[in-house]
């Protein structure tokens, strides 16, 4: 029983001390909207948007790309006349440098921003699989964006 308990304190230790892992591991990004479909409904409208992106991560641990490209898919609902979404889900997927893959899904929030979870990983990614950051515009370019993102947990 007390080697129960204590593999499961070190565990819980090891899962805390991983999440905190990746706190300084921010940046801000770009992206380039590469096609835009608009589905028409009876009662509102939904964008879907596919852009390329480029991240550039703030002090990234030893053996990690300062910068790795995304692609990204972007779902918007509108209620019909509607100027501002009602919400929205992204997806980005990414293959770095060294091969290693990353795939986040994002939520927007009612008080502004997208909330990112990183859903799966390999390699060095792996140990972020749960990691989340806030994402934010900060500049609105026709047929783009600018964006920060900062870590959540």
């Amino acid at each position: 029983m007390k080697r129960l308990i204590l593999t499961s304190i070190m565990m819980l230790a090891a899962s805390m001390s991983f999440a905190g892992g990746h706190s300084s591991l921010g940046g801000h990004g770009t992206g380039v909207t590469l096609d835009t479909n608009i589905m028409e409904g009876k009662s509102g409208v939904l964008v879907r948007n596919i852009s390329s992106d480029v991240w550039i991560w703030d002090n990234p641990p030893e053996g990690f790309d300062v910068a790795t490209t995304a692609e990204c898919t972007q779902y918007i609902a509108f209620a019909k006349g509607q100027e501002a979404p009602v919400g929205g889900t992204v997806t980005c997927r990414v293959v770095d440098g060294s091969g290693d893959v990353l795939i986040n899904t994002g939520t927007f929030q009612p008080t502004g921003g997208v909330l990112l979870s990183t859903v799966a990983a390999t390699g060095k990614w792996a140990p972020f699989i749960g990691a989340q950051w806030l994402g934010t515009t900060r500049h609105s370019l026709d047929g783009g964006s600018v964006y920060d993102f900062k870590p959540v947990n």
